[in-house]
């Protein structure tokens, strides 16, 4: 921001056990599991609305060895879905954390079916780089299905996404501990 407008800028203390940067399907899953687990929470983003890249993508998410692959005789597995993207990734991705991924893209899957009532087409979708059907689509054909449905159970749980706040430092101890950080309140994106 130009000097002007940082000049009138006002910073307030606000306090939470766990504050959440980005509002996509990763950080609002985060919210409501540390939610759940008792702590207080805060998510912030820097866009006017929450969602991020998450509320306009195509909805797809994809599950190794689903019941929905079981069940039209699709075989699948880590190994192969580590190939995929292994493949697709020229290399360059950590295979631990391919492997990881692989393991529990069904149970996110059945986790935002079961927890937050996601609907899903009942088709499957071979996206490119995977060499089986393996992708559930939202019933809405956007990740906005998903998001919604985030956004909904925050709300049940006392959380509200602050858009237009967006993080401009982590603040550390002299261990390195997070204590805290500095956020830009009303924040223009582009500014």
């Amino acid at each position: 921001r130009p000097a002007k407008a940082a000049q009138s800028m006002v910073w307030a203390d606000e306090e939470a056990d766990v504050v959440v940067v980005g509002s996509g399907f990763a950080g609002l899953a985060a919210a409501i599991e540390a939610r759940e687990a008792g702590a207080s929470v805060k998510v912030i983003d820097k866009m006017p609305i929450a969602g991020g890249n998450s509320r306009i993508n195509g909805g797809l998410v994809a599950a190794v060895d689903s019941p929905k692959q079981r069940a039209k005789g699709i075989k699948d597995s880590v190994e192969l879905y580590m190939h995929d993207l292994l493949k697709a990734g020229r290399g360059l991705n950590h295979p631990d954390l391919v492997e990881f991924l692989g393991k529990n893209t069904w149970p996110a899957v059945e986790w935002s079916i079961e927890h937050l009532g996601v609907e899903y087409k009942d088709t499957l979708t071979q996206l490119g780089g995977h060499s089986v059907p393996r992708s559930y689509m939202t019933s809405q054909g956007t990740g906005w299905g998903i998001v919604r449905q985030e956004l909904q159970k925050l709300e049940s749980l006392g959380v509200k996404v602050g858009t237009e706040r967006k993080l401009l430092s982590i603040l550390q101890n002299d261990g390195g501990r997070v204590e805290g950080i500095r956020v830009l309140d009303k924040y223009v994106f582009g500014e």
